[in-house]
């Protein structure tokens, strides 16, 4: 892991993806562009607001596999838990969240399956 997977949203992210509402006519063929993962679950991004604090996108909890389920996903409750654990990682593991820097696009279907 390295400093620049735990910056979840950088600009460069946030600009080369859609903003919110754009890809709604396209179902689950829409693309996931940004996949951020942790101990709670994996978080797959579709779309983003222009401030990189609300993304849309598909979210499965580790500790509710079964209910996975697509939807707008606060990133500043993301970030916020980063800073838990930055602040101390060997007690706050649980709260590490970073950006997968080898995610390669494809339709949120695939990832729903």
């Amino acid at each position: 892991m390295t400093n620049s997977a735990l910056e979840l949203m950088p600009q460069t992210v946030i600009d080369s993806m859609p903003r919110l509402y754009k890809t709604d006519s396209q179902g689950k063929k829409a693309m996931v562009l940004c996949h951020l993962f942790g101990p709670i679950g994996d978080f797959y991004l579709t779309e983003v607001n222009e401030e990189g604090t609300e993304a849309f996108g598909f979210t499965k909890l580790t500790a509710h596999p079964d209910g996975a389920e697509l939807g707008y996903i606060p990133l500043t409750s993301l970030k916020e838990c980063v800073g838990k654990f930055k602040s101390n990682p060997i007690v706050n593991l649980k709260y590490m969240i970073e950006r997968d820097l080898h995610w390669s696009p494809k339709p949120l279907q695939e990832v729903m399956k």
